[in-house]
């Protein structure tokens, strides 16, 4: 008997599937493909723009797609990888409001305003639709990577990322500010202070916390930030390539390459810790039947006191993931016929 699908499943993933859309438009009307939309900005911010745009549209958007399907199919993992996408799309979206420079430039960007309202809403509402979804969901998962990563790994690497504002705002805050990217939009650049520092730093600093002391909300909250600082960092990589290749001066090349770096180590830890919960979703799907590192948790049941065996079901309660608290039915570790 197939399980009930969570109620939140069906307008989650239509709601990443608009953010998978809108985002994707937004993208392709901008200077990299289209040029339909004409923003107030100056050379330096429009290099930037067009790496942003490149990974928002061969990256982001297609992961909120299938995020977007594999929730329409009742599968919590879309929940888990669509709350990265909506995230991003809540961070980016007001530097395109705020930075560009009304006053003093030409351009049209302020009427493309209801595209980037809706991208807006739709990362609002999905992000809240799939932390809920979430609160129900026990990733599969290995213990021992979530805590190497949440302990370690994280914190080493966010300290990197949040330790640069110390000489950047050093600058920024003085009488004659001399970085090259703050002079061509200090709108964008207060505007990305201001998210990281007052959203990005604190989450980050609750997550590791709470996975120090075993919060029950914690594993989601790692998860969650780590796929969010991957595709911040794929967007930040792609910003200093595409200012290299555009010969734009507030760009060398030894810059790029960290920050190419940077981002590439972001990427390489949503890897590592989305790599055994996918690996696990694979085998169900496949029919296959394996032991996890170590047992997966459902509301109501000890693995102490569980008489099943501890390995993960090929039945489709299994496949979906344990998408409920309920309590489930003993005896059906039997693989689906």
């Amino acid at each position: 008997m197939r399980p009930a699908i969570d109620s939140r499943s069906h307008p989650l993933g239509l709601c990443l599937l608009g953010l998978a859309a809108s985002l994707a438009a937004l993208s392709l009307l901008g200077p990299l493909v289209a040029g339909a939309i004409h923003w107030r900005i100056r050379p330096t911010i429009l290099s930037q723009l067009y790496g942003l745009d490149a990974v928002s549209l061969v990256i982001v958007a297609p992961l909120a797609a299938v995020a977007g399907v594999l929730s329409l199919r009742g599968l919590a993992l879309g929940a888990l990888l669509g709350v990265g996408p909506a995230a991003y799309a809540v961070y980016m979206v007001p530097q395109y409001v705020l930075g560009p420079d009304y006053a003093h430039l030409a351009g049209d960007n302020e009427r493309w305003f209801p595209l980037v309202l809706v991208l807006f809403a739709l990362g609002v509402v999905s992000a809240a639709l799939a932390w809920s979804r979430l609160a129900t969901y026990e990733p599969p998962g290995s213990r021992r990577v979530e805590a190497l990563v949440g302990r370690r790994l994280l914190p080493a690497v966010a300290a990197v990322v949040f330790v640069r504002y110390v000489p950047t705002l050093a600058d920024w805050m003085s009488a004659r500010p001399t970085a090259p990217d703050y002079l061509a939009g200090p709108n964008f650049s207060w505007a990305i202070a201001l998210s990281d520092l007052g959203v990005a730093l604190p989450a980050t600093a609750a997550v590791c916390i709470g996975v120090r002391h075993a919060a029950g909300w914690a594993r989601r909250g790692l998860y969650a930030l780590t796929g969010w600082f991957a595709l911040v960092g794929a967007a930040v990589a792609g910003m200093a390539i595409a200012m290299q290749l555009r010969g734009d001066p507030a760009m060398s090349l030894p810059q790029m390459a960290l920050l190419t770096v940077l981002g590439a180590v972001l990427v390489a830890l949503a890897v590592v810790l989305y790599a055994p919960l996918l690996r696990a979703r694979v085998g169900r799907a496949a029919g296959r039947t394996t032991a996890p590192e170590e047992p997966v948790e459902t509301a109501g049941i000890e693995p102490a006191s569980a008489i099943a065996p501890k390995v993960v079901s090929t039945s489709v309660a299994g496949a979906l993931g344990l998408v409920s608290r309920s309590p489930r039915r003993r005896g059906c570790s039997r693989p689906a016929s």
